[in-house]
């Protein structure tokens, strides 16, 4: 049986229907996979039981795999595989805890951001743990005229530096070769897509000011402009089920985790995080 795709928001996101729950598909079916990806930015897949090696396999025919650092946090044996998790194995954490709160884009602090995330829900709570997305490339089209003129041809700073302490207290401080290991970046406010051609809205968590604005004003208008990508119009949050998967695109999407009692119950998820390329600037908005 050939695939086919379910909207899940209009056109913002798909669920895969028809595909083999270990995603080993022909060279016709992963690719019209691939298109339905660029086509609505977030595809969710329903009871999928790959294996790590099979997600590595399947995710690696988007593109190069990223190993996330630091590595403590990914796979013992698949260092391709970062572990969300408030888990344990033989009295040690396995995988890494309170990620992902706030809306943000894997790797929007570095030179080259992460494409794609395909991420596969191992263990779940029976309530919260959902995860939230936000479709940019509308967040874009319905910005505010004046802002959007305001922003156009303009960069972003997005600090690790900065912000590490505020989204992630529960880390050590960084030390001073981690700075210089991640320097600040600037990129692109409106990105276009290397595939579709589309502009996305860029600014996630990561995003302090802007160049060519005095600070606050910068800092004021990043505010605005992620308030304005958090609206309901634009999110579709998933609850997870044991065997879901979701992939999306972070060059037009933000995501969230939301909250669950992790003193009660466990979240497992496995996510593969693909390789990406230099924001392009578009200069026609």
């Amino acid at each position: 049986m050939a695939v086919s795709f379910r909207p899940l928001r209009g056109s913002f996101g798909a669920e895969v229907v028809g595909i083999d729950p270990k995603l080993a598909v022909d060279e016709p079916t992963f690719r019209s996979v691939e298109e339905a990806w660029y086509r609505h930015s977030i595809l969710l897949f329903r009871g999928l039981t790959m294996s790590p090696a099979d997600h590595i396999a399947f995710t690696r025919r988007l593109g190069p795999l990223h190993i996330m650092t630091p590595l403590q946090y990914n796979h013992p044996d698949y260092p391709e595989v970062f572990v969300v998790a408030n888990a344990e194995e033989n009295g040690k954490p396995f995988g890494m805890r309170k990620v992902g709160l706030g809306f943000h884009t894997d790797g929007e602090d570095k030179v080259r951001p992460n494409a794609g995330s395909f991420l596969h829900a191992h263990k779940v709570p029976p309530e919260g743990g959902d995860t939230m997305w936000a479709d940019m490339y509308a967040a874009w089209e319905t910005l505010p005229g004046e802002i959007r003129r305001t922003v156009a041809g303009r960069r972003a700073r997005f600090s690790r530096i900065d912000l590490h302490h505020v989204h992630y207290p529960e880390e050590p401080a960084w030390t001073e070769e981690q700075k210089r290991a991640r320097p600040d970046v600037w990129h692109p406010i409106a990105r276009r897509h290397p595939r579709s051609g589309r502009i996305a809205l860029y600014v996630g968590r990561w995003a302090v000011d802007i160049e060519g604005l005095p600070a606050n004003e910068g800092r004021e208008l990043i505010q605005t402009m992620q308030a304005h990508s958090r609206k309901p119009e634009f999110i579709y949050r998933h609850s997870w089920r044991v065997g879901d998967a979701m992939l999306w695109d972070n060059r037009c999407t933000l995501h969230c985790a939301t909250e669950f009692d992790d003193q009660r119950y466990v979240r497992m998820m496995f996510r593969t995080t693909i390789e990406g390329e230099v924001p392009e600037l578009a200069i026609a908005v």
